[in-house]
């Protein structure tokens, strides 16, 4: 007989046994299951005696105390805090002594008391004592309250009236200016600082850009000394990215032919300090609104300031032409004297100096909220204050510079003494500490 074979019987009677085989023993590990979980119930056993917790001793610090680290503030000299004080005197209105009367009587006789021998030989004094005509040694003194030192000025003004001037803050600011009704009775001190900027050449003398006229304001200093009771001092020079530019009134930049440059960071850090009362003095010795520092440096200003970096031209009746001397507008500068012979005339190439292509009848200004806060000139005055007077022939020197050193004394002035400068600020300041 012959034997058929179905394709996948067998393999479905393997199936049907395998499952068969574990669903047998899943029942039974079920079952199993279930009698263990229910064990404890049907045995009551507590197990959760024998589960105890472990608790862990608690950990143990030690705690080690240092000794205090005594930290005391430096303070090279404290500021001068004057304190208004009712002072009290006692004025005796009558001194009168009294003595004791003499109401004793003994005998005047040789080798007897003290008191008898007051009187002459023979005489009786009186030695009874009467409380009623007692009197006590001394003066007679009668109290009376007297201000001494009363004083109804309050403010700045109460520094003068208690011999205290601005001299005593020295170590404390960098300048403090006074004037009085008279414009020029100015007195005081001031530490001012020229800008320090790196410059894309150097220039014809072999001096950086920052320093192309060193004796400028050396010389402008020596004259507002000689010429007032200010003590003007130039310290050094200081730079855009200082923190120390925040507490200094004025700043002087000069530049020649090389552009200054600067950083991002630098530009920011001058246009705080503008904003916070600084006070800029820019002058281009080369006297060309379109040279190259003269365009750069007005760049630096717009990075500044931004959009308040408005460039005015600043009018003949402003205040900063009669701060110190009075001047009908803007003095004569390197650009009037500069003439195309005078420059060309000059054997050494190196030293010629190009002919000024303008005459600037004006300086400008930058204003923030009112106050000038940027001055810029393209007149050449700081080489007026530096060179005019050693000036060659071949320059058409030498000339007077006096009116050129006045109007930067103007400059100086009109710069410490305006509404909202840093000196301003100092200022109320004191005013304030005095007023607590």
């Amino acid at each position: 007989m012959q034997e058929i074979k179905i394709s996948g019987f067998e393999l479905n009677q393997k199936i049907r046994g395998f499952l068969k085989y574990y669903r047998k023993h899943l029942l039974i590990f079920l079952a199993i299951s279930t009698f263990v979980h229910l064990l404890p119930i049907i045995l009551q056993l507590d197990i959760a005696e024998s589960i105890r917790e472990v608790k862990r001793p608690p950990t143990t610090v030690k705690f080690i105390q240092r000794a205090p680290k005594l930290q005391k503030q430096l303070e090279l000299q404290k500021a001068p805090k004057i304190v208004e004080r009712t002072m009290q005197r006692m004025l005796p209105q009558q001194v009168r002594m009294a003595t004791m009367p003499r109401t004793m009587t003994t005998a005047a006789l040789h080798g007897g008391t003290a008191l008898s021998s007051l009187g002459r030989p023979g005489d009786y004094v009186d030695r009874t004592w009467s409380p009623q005509q007692a009197q006590f040694y001394g003066p007679n003194i009668q109290m009376e309250v007297e201000n001494t030192r009363a004083s109804s000025k309050r403010g700045t003004s109460g520094l003068k009236d208690n011999l205290i001037d601005w001299m005593n803050f020295q170590d404390r600011f960098s300048g403090m200016i006074d004037q009085g009704s008279d414009k020029k009775d100015i007195s005081g001190f001031l530490e001012f600082y020229q800008l320090q900027y790196r410059g894309s050449k150097v220039e014809d003398n072999n001096q950086p850009g920052w320093n192309a006229i060193p004796q400028a304001l050396l010389n402008l200093s020596d004259f507002i000394n000689n010429s007032t009771k200010v003590k003007v001092s130039l310290k050094g020079t200081i730079r855009l990215d200082s923190k120390e530019i925040m507490n200094i009134p004025l700043i002087f930049m000069i530049g020649f032919r090389a552009e200054p440059l600067y950083t991002k960071e630098e530009a920011q850090n001058l246009g705080r300090y503008l904003r916070e009362g600084g006070f800029l003095f820019i002058d281009d010795a080369f006297a060309s609104e379109s040279g190259s520092f003269s365009r750069k440096s007005r760049q630096l200003i717009q990075d500044a300031l931004g959009f308040d970096a408005i460039f005015e031209r600043i009018p003949n009746n402003h205040h900063l032409f009669h701060a110190w001397e009075d001047f009908d507008g803007v003095p004569a500068g390197d650009d009037n004297i500069r003439a195309n012979g005078m420059s060309l005339a000059n054997p050494n190439p190196a030293q010629r100096l190009k002919p000024v292509p303008e005459r600037y009848k004006y300086i400008e200004g930058v204003f923030l909220g009112g106050r000038l806060a940027v001055v810029i000139s393209n007149k050449g005055y700081s080489r007026a204050w530096g060179d005019w007077l050693k000036n060659p022939s071949s320059f058409g020197g030498p000339q007077d510079n006096t009116r050129q050193l006045q109007f930067g004394l103007n400059i100086i002035i009109y710069a410490c003494t305006q509404k909202g400068g840093i000196i301003d600020k100092n200022k109320q300041k004191v005013a304030a500490e005095i007023n607590q």
